[in-house]
């Protein structure tokens, strides 16, 4: 380990799989103590087992984040299995593909289902994660937001984009409201990253139009995002709040 976040105290939501997963797993291979909220139990127990076996320390916090109870409470066992937080990480989302469409085809269940996890979960996951901030005196905050959320470049894919542009409004909101209680606020921008979420690109053909985009020419991976995260976290990130960091191979560059 090499102990840039030694002592600390996380949260991650969506820490089952993908990008929640491999921050979760960075986090806790810093030295942090990590807390990984999934609504996938199952999911969350493998998350454990890996960073158990690595030498980490974790507790599973099985919770929906568009639930406010389950969330409040998943906060609060955090809280008395590490004596507080100071980090909080904000990742758990879904992308209804097959679901998801056009706005004139768009079935409002769906566009609520999207809302309630994307932007609700978020909201709920930095009202209970900052209360335990402040009662820790002061910490970070790490929003996973989404290109979609800044450039409208998932045509079909309207009520995802609108909930990350909501994710991308309330993390700037957020830092603002909290920087003079010693709690920063930053998001990061994953591109096309090679998790679960992203099992829906038809391949080899929607696969290789969408690497045409990224100057990197490649897909990323959720280490890389992981990475990203984790120093926005530390205290190498002291001086940054409500920013967005790209870690998509120059996509949102171009």
């Amino acid at each position: 380990m090499s102990g840039h976040l030694e002592g600390r105290r996380a949260i991650v939501t969506g820490a089952g799989l993908g990008i929640g997963r491999a921050a979760a797993v960075k986090l806790a291979a810093e030295g942090a103590r990590v807390g990984l909220v999934d609504v996938n139990e199952a999911a969350a127990k493998d998350t454990h087992a890996t960073i158990e076996s690595a030498g980490g320390e974790a507790v599973v916090l099985p919770a929906d984040v568009s639930v406010e109870e389950e969330v409040e409470a998943a906060v609060a066992a955090a809280e008395r299995a590490f004596g507080g937080l100071d980090t909080v990480v904000g990742n758990a989302g879904v992308l209804l593909a097959g679901q998801d469409d056009r706005a004139d085809r768009l079935d409002a269940s769906v566009w609520r289902r999207v809302l309630e996890v994307n932007l609700t979960g978020m909201f709920l996951t930095c009202k209970h994660g900052i209360r335990a901030l402040l009662r820790s005196g002061g910490g970070a905050v790490v929003c996973t937001a989404s290109p979609t959320g800044l450039y409208g470049l998932a045509p079909g894919l309207d009520a995802y984009s609108s909930s990350k542009a909501g994710v991308y409004g309330l993390i700037r909101v957020l830092a603002n409201d909290y920087a003079a209680e010693g709690i920063r606020v930053n998001g990061v921008i994953p591109g096309y990253t090679d998790t679960p979420m992203n099992d829906y690109v038809q391949r080899p053909e929607g696969h290789e139009r969408i690497i045409a985009t990224i100057p990197l020419r490649r897909q990323g991976t959720a280490e890389e995002v992981a990475n990203v995260i984790a120093f926005l976290a530390s205290d190498e990130a002291s001086y940054v709040t409500g920013a967005v960091w790209a870690a998509d191979g120059g996509m949102t560059a171009v």
